[in-house]
């Protein structure tokens, strides 16, 4: 067999199509994966269809972030890494010779995510390189953006593990402790639920979820009811004077933020002013719409940082694994959704439809997991 089965895009706010490629042979330094699941995520629909302000690879490409699957071919000089393991692909690049490249503080103004988009103009310069993604039977990386994973962690929940991951990078950024209480916008979706689950492992003693929908803010709170509050937006309740109610008006030690693209940032401002003095804010909703304004004085007395956070460091996905191998962390409530490569675009379909961060939606290049 030399040629296999992908998904590319090949315009914005076309259908993907399914067509072939010629099956890679990893070079010095990579591996070829065999790709059991490759998720979808609502943002994968607002990209599709010209929705964000990102950049995107030249097209056509071969679409898909989060992948998972086996390794079935070993490049030279390779280490530490055989045919036969279970892992998942870390797509993020970054140019590695710019000045926050270099200092390992902050984000590369260049960072890309392979067979996705870029995160700012400047990706046009590097998104290239490594641009297609999962959406195929086969796929090459480089050996340093593999990550082993467990075998108690099943091929479908780790084809969402960027964005899992995602939530943990939000947590550590905001120095969440044990013991601390912690406000979530957007609880409902993808990134909020992983951040409740990530929490209650680590510690949380509570937990504010603000969502919309009724049916899904009660999944949420069947996590842990004597831990987790919720509040829906459709409710004629002040969001900043319930968190205050749930506090006895001391506040949260942290607030993470992750509305979806076109959420209303005004909510976020609002909700900002619950947090404790020197507390933190974590922003991962990079399509949220408006502005996060404070007065000079506010934030003298405040002392709490406002942090954007993104996709998980390298030690940060090793740590996260560490717990879900454990079972310290567990996402063992997630049910799963799939599609065929042949259905890519029903699955688009299916996702773009917000059907709640309690459901993976994944895609399997080579047919149904055994």
């Amino acid at each position: 067999m030399t040629e296999m089965n992908v998904a590319r895009m090949v315009a914005i706010g076309k259908p993907l199509e399914v067509g072939t490629a010629k099956i890679p042979t990893p070079g010095k330094n990579e591996v070829r994966v065999k790709v059991a699941a490759c998720g979808l995520v609502p943002n994968s629909f607002n990209v599709v269809n010209g929705y964000t302000p990102f950049a995107l690879p030249d097209m056509p490409y071969i679409f898909g972030l989060d992948t998972a699957g086996t390794i079935d071919a070993v490049g030279d000089d390779v280490l530490n890494l055989k045919v036969g393991d279970r892992v998942w692909i870390d797509p993020v690049f970054v140019c590695g010779t710019c000045e926050t490249c270099r200092s390992g503080r902050g984000v590369c103004p260049f960072a890309t995510m392979r067979g996705y988009m870029g995160t700012s103009p400047q990706s046009k310069e590097i998104i290239n390189q490594w641009r297609d993604g999962g959406f195929a039977e086969f796929t090459l990386a480089p050996a340093d953006k593999i990550a082993l994973i467990p075998d108690t962690l099943d091929y479908l929940t780790a084809s969402r593990l960027g964005y899992i991951g995602t939530s943990y990078n939000g947590l550590m950024t905001a120095e969440f402790t044990p013991g601390q209480t912690l406000l979530i916008n957007g609880v409902t979706g993808t990134l909020g639920m992983a951040a409740v689950a990530i929490a209650l492992g680590l510690g949380a003693t509570k937990i504010l979820g603000i969502g919309r929908n009724k049916d899904r803010l009660e999944i949420v709170k069947q996590l842990a009811p004597h831990r987790i509050e919720i509040l829906s937006t459709e409710d004629d309740v002040d969001p900043t004077g319930w968190v205050n109610a749930h506090t006895n008006g001391a506040g949260v030690d942290v607030f993470y933020d992750c509305l979806g693209v076109g959420g209303d940032a005004n909510s976020t401002n609002d909700l900002i002013k619950t947090v404790k003095p020197s507390g933190r804010t974590a922003l991962a909703a990079g399509g949220a719409v408006g502005d996060i304004t404070q007065t000079y004085s506010e934030a003298m007395a405040q002392s709490a940082p406002i942090l954007g956070t993104g996709f998980p460091t390298r030690p940060q996905m090793y740590n996260l694994l560490k717990l879900i191998e454990s079972g310290v962390v567990d996402f063992s409530f997630l049910t799963h959704k799939t599609f065929t490569l042949d259905n890519v675009n029903d699955a688009l379909a299916y996702v773009g439809d917000r059907p709640g961060g309690n459901i993976t939606v994944s895609v399997l290049p080579n047919g149904p997991l055994v």
